[in-house]
């Protein structure tokens, strides 16, 4: 029963319909005063929070210990103390990719740093270098230069000026490669996308005006328009590379609610003879997802914790692999009710064609980010 004041109209204020006792039995609404004080709306936040977590870690339990037996009691209709299952995935799976794409992020801005820290040592060895009293040339390099430059002219001391400046520029070069110096030129080289229809052209305005400046038939077709118009574009940022690799991740979690629903018709055709429903195959789609990504986040933040003490990522993250392989078998085994060998062997065809799905996947979400950026 709620704690809140039920009205004494018999009116749903909702859809109309009436209301004989406490919920609306058309659309499923408490009966309740709406105006509420402040107290009673915090309080009706928190009991709602609180029932989602009790049916959040009710869920828990059934779907990681016993593997298939949660998707078998909801599809049986056993759903009331469980969390619907693309609820469950979305809440997952956001914790999942912020984890994921967060840890990503931070070993990138570390590698940055470890980066400048040794350009920053390369460059103080260079200074170093310099530093060095300089190596003068031997005879015979001398009498070479000039040798070489002997038929120089030698009007105004003109001879004489070009060797003396060829034995300094010789000595100079002689002392820079005897260190461990970087010779860095008059800049950094800045990055750029490139793929096989790269343009000399570096704006989107010019590209579309040495165009038109051509003939029809020798103008670039309409993909490769579009793709040197994308490259161009791309290469504005000062690290393409870069900026298309972080838009990829980010859309991965989208790339996943595509993938869940071919994953569950490829279960739809590998258990075709069970005749279940697609949504049943679905459901345990989103259920086994959503059991590999917590077990993952377990395995991470374990690997944590006991790199305060001594390093098991390897040991933690082959136990995690096991979890995994065992944790398919099982549900599968149980849910759809096969033997021991013909779910070994579909298994495997599961996972071959759940590997061809997932390169499909990629591909379209490697297209979507490069046609976003």
């Amino acid at each position: 029963m709620s704690s809140f004041k039920l009205r004494k109209e018999k009116n749903c204020l909702n859809c109309g319909h009436d209301v004989e006792e406490h919920f609306c039995p058309k659309c499923g609404q408490e009966n309740i005063e709406v105006k509420e004080d402040a107290l009673h709306m915090v309080a009706h936040a928190i009991a709602d929070y609180f029932h989602f977590e009790h049916k959040f870690f009710g869920t828990l339990k059934p779907l990681l210990l016993k593997p298939g037996e949660l998707t078998k009691q909801y599809v049986a209709g056993k759903r009331v103390r469980f969390i619907h299952p693309i609820r469950l995935y979305i809440f997952v799976s956001i914790v999942f990719f912020l984890v994921v794409l967060k840890g990503s992020v931070k070993e990138k801005q570390d590698g940055k740093e470890k980066t400048n820290t040794t350009a920053s040592k390369t460059t103080t060895t260079k200074k170093d270098s310099l530093d060095k009293p300089k190596k003068e040339l031997s005879a015979s390099e001398i009498s070479e230069i000039k040798e070489t430059l002997k038929y120089v002219p030698n009007s105004n001391g003109l001879r004489d000026s070009v060797i003396k400046k060829a034995i300094e520029e010789e000595t100079n070069a002689k002392t820079e490669d005897d260190g461990p110096s970087i010779r860095f030129g008059n800049g950094k080289k800045r990055k750029v996308f490139s793929n096989k229809w790269d343009s000399s052209d570096t704006t989107v305005a010019q590209y579309e005006k040495n165009q038109q400046a051509l003939a029809k038939d020798k103008r670039d077709g309409f993909v490769k328009h579009y793709f040197v118009k994308r490259t161009i574009e791309l290469n504005q940022y000062d690290n393409p590379a870069e900026k298309f690799l972080e838009d990829f991740l980010h859309n991965i979690p989208k790339m996943m609610f595509l993938l869940l629903p071919l994953f569950a018709l490829i279960l739809k055709l590998v258990y075709i003879n069970k005749s279940k429903y697609y949504y049943e195959h679905l459901i345990y789609s989103f259920h086994v997802h959503s059991a590999i990504f917590i077990s993952i986040l377990v395995m991470m933040f374990l690997q944590w914790l006991f790199a305060l003490f001594f390093d098991i990522s390897g040991l933690l993250a082959f136990a995690c692999i096991i979890y995994i392989i065992w944790y398919i078998y099982r549900s599968l085994r149980t849910f759809y009710a096969s033997t021991r060998w013909v779910t070994v062997l579909k298994m495997f065809f599961l996972s071959f064609a759940y590997n061809i799905v997932l390169t499909i996947c990629f591909l379209i979400i490697i297209a979507i980010s490069f046609v976003m950026i």
